[in-house]
């Protein structure tokens, strides 16, 4: 998605530059809440979390995310965010990822090898609504807050 400042740079005017990008950021959001409504009725959804161990962190972005990519290769959808920190700003990626199977941890831990992994399933009923939306607001309101930085999706 194009910044405020790459808009103005292009020609658009201030006002134009603003609302370009936020019906940007509205139609962003929007597919991303129908990936994970989506993938949140898959009985097997997790939320995962990818942390980088500190005898790693020298490493370039692309490498950890290339690891996390490999692992997360089972998967049938996947929606993945770096995130920084709050209290010592330390890169680290929020998941959730859809399998057809019950998850073997194994498999991701043999090949994330930079960290640790912390998965936790997400117990939707597919009968319970509120259920459901609570946890595709929690997840949903986790992969925009500030801090955030880019997101990955599967193809």
């Amino acid at each position: 998605m194009k910044t405020l400042k790459e808009r103005i740079q292009e020609g658009q005017g201030i006002q134009q530059a603003i609302d370009n990008l936020n019906q940007s950021y509205e139609r962003r959001n929007s597919r991303l809440k129908k990936r994970l409504e989506n993938m949140l009725r898959n009985e097997f959804t997790y939320f995962i979390t990818f942390t980088i161990a500190p005898k790693n962190y020298g490493l370039k972005y692309n490498t950890y995310l290339r690891k996390i990519k490999e692992a997360l290769g089972n998967a049938s959808g996947w929606v993945l965010n770096s995130d920084y920190g709050d209290k010592k700003g330390r890169l680290h990626f929020h998941c959730v990822a859809s399998f057809d199977a019950q998850l073997d941890y194994n498999i991701i831990n043999e090949i994330y090898k930079y960290g640790s992994v912390n998965f936790r399933l997400i117990y939707a009923n597919k009968n319970n609504e509120k259920a459901l939306r609570e946890y595709l607001n929690k997840t949903f309101n986790h992969t925009i807050k500030q801090s955030v930085g880019k997101l990955h999706y599967s193809r």
